[in-house]
């Protein structure tokens, strides 16, 4: 099971599109846009529902049959855990990219962007309500996944930057300078005081490949 995550606006799609996975994945914006004849403008309630419903269907179906798969997820919510509990249970082991940017603010900006141009939006105050929650959870998907690799994508006009490893609960690798975000979402959690060694801090991490399915 693969999971990217992050709040709205933070670059998930474009930097790690689940579609580059090389496995079964469902995006639910795609999908209802699809189910809004092509449109990403003025999706109705009733259509965002059913694509919300038919990507839980999706996820249920492939943690049965034991199928990898790769979805997007907010990480405002406790259905994210719940399903990877369920695909965990089943033999998965679950890989999640977030991703998050230092200002919400920016992510405000970057979601009307991509509505100017096409592309699905949020309001403000839903984008901010999504950015807090998705940070308070973060601490949460480091304890419970197999698997977190975390990008701060403050710098729109350069590539992700990585900041973060952990392997099953442990913090295995953290930048020397981690954005605000980072630092802000691990205050009064037992990572908040965790530092890197020399060795961490000057050397990417890389991960091979997974022995369970995804």
């Amino acid at each position: 099971m693969i999971v990217v995550a992050g709040p709205p606006g933070s670059g998930k799609s474009t930097a790690f599109p689940v579609a580059a996975s090389e496995v079964d994945h469902l995006n639910v914006d795609d999908l209802a846009a699809r189910m809004n004849h092509g449109s990403y403008r003025n999706i109705p309630t009733e259509i965002r529902a059913e694509a919300n419903r038919r990507c839980e269907a999706f996820i249920e179906e492939h943690i049965r049959e034991k199928k990898s798969f790769a979805v997007e997820a907010t990480l405002r919510a406790e259905i994210t855990f719940e399903q990877a509990r369920a695909a965990r249970a089943n033999g998965f082991a679950v890989h999640m990219t977030f991703v998050a940017t230092d200002d919400v603010e920016a992510n405000i900006e970057r979601v009307a962007m991509r509505a100017d141009r096409g592309g699905h939006s949020a309001s403000a105050a839903r984008i901010r309500k999504t950015y807090e929650a998705s940070l308070k959870h973060f601490p949460r998907a480091l304890r419970e996944l197999d698997e977190v690799t975390a990008f701060d994508n403050s710098a729109l006009a350069q590539n992700p930057r990585l900041v973060l490893v952990a392997e099953r609960g442990r913090i295995t690798y953290v930048a020397q300078e981690p954005p605000s975000w980072l630092q802000k979402s691990l205050t009064g959690t037992e990572y908040a005081t965790r530092r890197p060694g020399p060795r961490e801090a000057d050397t990417t991490p890389s991960t091979g490949e997974p022995e369970r399915n995804d």
